[in-house]
């Protein structure tokens, strides 16, 4: 760091990047004011404790300077791209799973939902669903309200909600019938993601969903018997707060590969984002609160912003876009190991990916020129697809896939390695 940091505390200052990674030197203002590069800077050697008095507890008053390095470790990366031609328009797509060979599951534009198979072509209606339109929700910082299909690991149970909105449905795929009618609350849910993720418990499929801005509950699949009754999570003026009562926006959730944890991308007044995470077993089985207080919740990161591409890379690791805050934000993967409530990781992206997958092995990140492949564990690239921008990825295919509603085109690339699914 500069001179005119060394014994400060909580000092706004300037990053200057190296180039190498996310390293980077520390300036003072005046000497960011005044400095291109950090070639220009005077710097001095500092030990652990001088930066982290100056840089603070919340790491935030500060600016970067410069460009992070990407690091390329070339592997052979197949570079073929299957296409077939669906028979619907499809809205949105997920995994099929059980039977033979790569199927998914498409939700067609007119609520159709079938099972296509990339590789024989062959199609099967399975159900259809009545998710009510929301016509007059406004769509806020960009995010138009969108039909979503989720499909579970079991093969017998798909949903459909609207994402930035408070309807959905559970459909049972082996009967066509609706056997859950979902609402996540009128209270803002513009603002983020509807919070739904399918697991396992006791040998039938269930269903987390968000039932009001705050709350969380689970669900049987197949009945829609409520698993986490419990009080209250919210009061009204002149009633008396809940004693579990939570300030927070439940966002976009994702369950590990082994269906113990489950991650919550949301919010907080004003507005804050909060990514959390909990034991879903220890939900179920011991304390119907664990998802407002419980003991194995915990907060893994807050930042200015929310609704970030993330996915589970194994049983324990979840990967997060972001690194930084709004004004200081760098594209970037921050890795979090989430049973030691601790971040592994992080290493820089060319660019804010339209989403993140993985096979357990490889990272793949999607964005606005391709598919880049990444090694989690050294954070350096491994390959990349020109061209390819997947959406949703098999477990059990091994496949990531993409499509176009307008051509009614799915495209699919074969990933490295099997991901065993919790859900």
């Amino acid at each position: 760091m500069c001179r005119h940091l060394l014994g400060t505390e909580g000092a706004d200052h300037v990053r200057f990047l190296t180039g190498f990674r996310l390293e980077y030197d520390i300036g003072c203002v005046e000497c960011g004011q005044t400095t291109e590069t950090r070639r220009q800077l005077e710097l001095f050697q500092a030990c652990e404790g001088c930066v982290a008095r100056c840089t603070g507890e919340h790491d935030w008053s500060f600016t970067w300077r410069g460009e992070p390095g990407i690091e390329d470790r070339p592997e052979p990366v197949s570079l073929a791209v299957a296409e077939a031609c669906l028979p619907v328009r499809p809205a949105d797509i997920a995994p099929a799973y059980g039977g033979d060979g790569a199927a998914w599951l498409v939700l067609a534009a007119d609520g159709e939902i079938g099972r296509f198979s990339a590789e024989t072509g062959q199609w099967q209606v399975m159900a259809g669903c009545s998710v009510p339109g929301e016509p007059d929700r406004k769509p806020w910082m960009g995010h138009a309200l969108r039909r979503r299909l989720h499909a579970s690991a079991c093969g017998g149970f798909a949903a459909v909600v609207n994402d930035y909105g408070r309807h959905g449905q559970v459909i049972d795929l082996r009967t066509g019938t609706v056997t859950l009618t979902l609402d996540g609350g009128s209270y803002h849910p513009e603002t983020v993601p509807f919070s739904l993720a399918f697991t396992s418990h006791g040998g039938r499929t269930a269903v987390i969903h968000r039932t009001d801005w705050n709350r969380l509950d689970i669900s049987d699949a197949a009945t829609g018997e409520l698993l986490t009754a419990r009080g209250p999570t919210s009061y009204l003026r002149g009633e008396q707060r809940p004693k579990h009562y939570l300030d927070y926006f439940h966002g976009a959730t994702a369950i590990s590969p082994d269906g113990r944890w489950v991650a919550d991308d949301g919010w907080v007044w004003q507005p804050f984002g909060v990514l959390t995470a909990w034991d879903v077993r220890q939900w179920l089985t011991r304390n119907p609160w664990e998802s407002e207080d419980g003991p194995s919740s915990r907060d893994l990161c807050g930042r200015d912003y929310w609704d970030s591409p993330m996915c589970w890379i194994d049983e324990n690791r979840l990967a997060v876009y972001g690194i930084g805050d709004d004004e200081t934000l760098l594209p970037g993967v921050r890795v979090f190991d989430v049973a030691r409530s601790a971040e592994e990781s992080a290493f820089a992206l060319p660019d804010r990916p339209s989403g993140l997958f993985s096979d357990g092995r490889r990272l793949y990140a999607a964005n606005t020129t391709g598919l880049d492949v990444w090694d989690p564990a050294t954070g350096e690239r491994t390959g990349t697809v020109p061209g390819f921008m997947p959406t949703a990825y098999h477990p059990a295919a091994r496949q990531l896939a993409a499509f176009d509603g307008d051509s009614r085109t799915l495209q699919t690339w074969p990933a490295a390695e099997p991901h065993r699914q919790g859900g």
